[in-house]
């Protein structure tokens, strides 16, 4: 299995590639697993809460 951060060359990660018992290790499918129960969870904070955190963290609000 392939790390979603393993470019070949570098970890997109990391500053260094380690692969060996990484534990930010995730397959691409679970890291798409994980960004969809993070917008579920923000869907169901209710629409004020949730156009804050889209307007924060989506449109550049935090900087």
């Amino acid at each position: 299995m392939k790390c979603f951060a393993d470019n070949g060359k570098k970890c997109t990660a990391l500053r260094i590639k380690d692969c060996k018992g990484c534990v930010f290790f995730k397959t691409q499918e679970q890291v798409e697993e994980s960004e969809k129960k993070a917008m579920d969870r923000i869907n169901s904070l209710g629409e004020y809460i949730e156009n804050n955190v889209i307007n924060t963290y989506f449109l550049g609000g935090l900087r």
